[in-house]
């Protein structure tokens, strides 16, 4: 796999087992798994591992703080 693809405009429901999320190795290639949805990280930029990241803490902050206000 050395062409990069890019899949636009699409909607992937993470759902709500964290065990189906974790990082692979498949013949010396990394993957973060997402349930049924692989990301190649031979095919991704550290800069775009870095945002993913950020963007990940993000959701997971403003997740928690919605929670927290519907229990307030």
């Amino acid at each position: 796999m050395t062409d990069q693809t890019r899949v636009l405009n699409q909607t992937l429901a993470l759902g709500d087992n964290p065990d189906e999320i974790h990082y692979d190795e498949q013949d010396g290639r990394g993957f973060i798994v997402l349930g049924g949805i692989q990301i190649a990280l031979s095919l991704t930029s550290q800069a775009a591992l870095d945002k993913l990241a950020t963007v990940t803490a993000q959701a997971a902050a403003d997740n928690r703080a919605r929670t927290l206000r519907k229990v307030a």
